[in-house]
């Protein structure tokens, strides 16, 4: 159980931005829309401090958490995808990067969603630091 997750982006490109999901228990790669000025439905979100919130992700109809407070914007989920196309200014897991359907991407989403969620089971609300990383 965690109160803090850690969204640390690596590459932001026209392709896609990525980067790693980051709790104690769990570590995973991360695929978003590319930057495009917090624009809704096109864009990845600011970097920033967020509420996470267990709620549910309608167009799946499973549980999924939900970032709040960013400006502008609402309805970003982290769910289940696998390359920009799967995501509207969401956040998709996967267990490794790729190159799907002559896309980008990460693999195997399914199963990585289901690890993150294993991972924050008894926690309804969390904070997300989205961060880019520094080394």
């Amino acid at each position: 159980m965690t109160d803090k997750v850690i969204l640390e982006r690596f590459a932001y490109s026209p392709f896609g931005v990525f980067g790693k999901l980051i709790i104690p228990e769990f570590e995973c790669f991360t695929v978003e829309r590319p930057w495009l000025d917090n624009k809704k439905r096109e864009s990845c979100i600011p970097e920033g401090k967020y509420t996470l919130k267990l709620g549910t992700f309608n167009r799946g109809g499973y549980e999924a958490y939900e970032v709040m407070g960013v400006p502008d914007r609402s309805l970003i989920k982290i769910h289940v995808g696998n390359t920009i196309d799967d995501v509207i200014g969401c956040i998709a897991p996967g267990n490794a990067l790729g190159y799907l359907e002559r896309k980008w991407g990460v693999t195997s989403s399914k199963k990585a969603f289901q690890e993150f969620m294993e991972a924050m089971k008894g926690v309804e609300k969390s904070t997300i630091h989205i961060v880019q990383y520094k080394p």
